[in-house]
């Protein structure tokens, strides 16, 4: 049973630094370490900035990007793929199509580094999430996506359920929280902080994203259930807990359907 999200369901991990909130802890810099490859968008760039973490590219229309954190990137010869303010795609879409499609290069900065960087993308008019070959040896990690713009969070939320219908693993966290996307059947241990913190209490949350979410199965949880069918928008899911108040440490089982599952520490 893989243990989320310490251990990665694909041989590599990209990481994807967007420009929402992103908490310094010890979970956030051990999601950062475990990266293989680390895209910033836009103004994602403000945190490996400030972390002094090199991106392998970083992606964007850069409208929103510190004039500082762009001057930073280009002193270490990024590269960017720079797209027009009046596109189609969040920069977080441009950045996960961009690693999963290869047009990024593969193994590290260096074959990135040889790569066009003029390239225009409309995914939506060109159908290219559905005409392209996407790589199966890669998981995304989406950092810093809360923050003041729910619209962005939704979009990225939608963009998460989407990708993991496709097999491809997603996770998304801003240092405190943690949200994974499951989707058919599938058996999980979700296991958030990763050492207990006694001054936090923490909880977890199960939504179904499709319409029914059915044979879900807790264990080692306060409220366990068995072969439990969700439907969608209803609030049953909400305020789960692990054993320990300090940790959420459950496995999870799911028979079909899309689910998301977030860890959030208790005000």
């Amino acid at each position: 049973m893989i243990t989320l999200p310490w251990e990665k369901r694909k041989p590599y991990r990209a990481g994807i630094l967007l420009g929402g909130d992103l908490y310094d802890t010890a979970e956030s810099a051990a999601l950062l370490a475990s990266c293989d490859l680390l895209a910033v968008a836009d103004s994602g760039a403000a945190h490996a900035r400030l972390w002094q973490l090199e991106p392998d590219i970083a992606v964007g229309d850069f409208d929103s990007i510190a004039a500082d954190d762009l001057l930073w990137l280009k002193e270490r010869k990024i590269p960017l793929y720079q797209f027009a303010e009046a596109k189609d795609e969040a920069d977080s879409e441009l950045a996960a199509y961009l690693l999963l499609s290869d047009r990024a290069g593969c193994e590290g900065k260096e074959s990135v580094a040889a790569t066009d960087t003029t390239i225009e993308l409309s995914l939506i008019a060109g159908e290219l999430w559905t005409k392209s070959w996407l790589r199966n040896d890669l998981e995304l990690l989406f950092l810093g996506c809360t923050g003041s713009r729910p619209d962005h969070l939704l979009a990225n939320l939608g963009l998460a359920r989407v990708l993991t219908e496709r097999g491809i693993p997603v996770l998304l966290s801003d240092g405190i929280s943690l949200l994974v996307p499951l989707f058919g059947r599938d058996r999980v241990r979700i296991l958030w902080p990763e050492k207990p913190i006694p001054e936090q209490k923490w909880l977890f949350s199960s939504i179904a994203l499709s319409d029914l979410v059915t044979g879900i199965t807790y264990q080692s949880a306060q409220f366990p259930v068995e072969n439990y069918s969700l439907p969608r928008g209803t609030s049953l899911g909400l305020s789960n807990r692990g054993l320990s108040p300090h940790q959420v440490d459950f496995s999870l089982e799911l028979e079909s359907g899309s689910l998301m599952v977030i860890v959030t520490g208790v005000d």
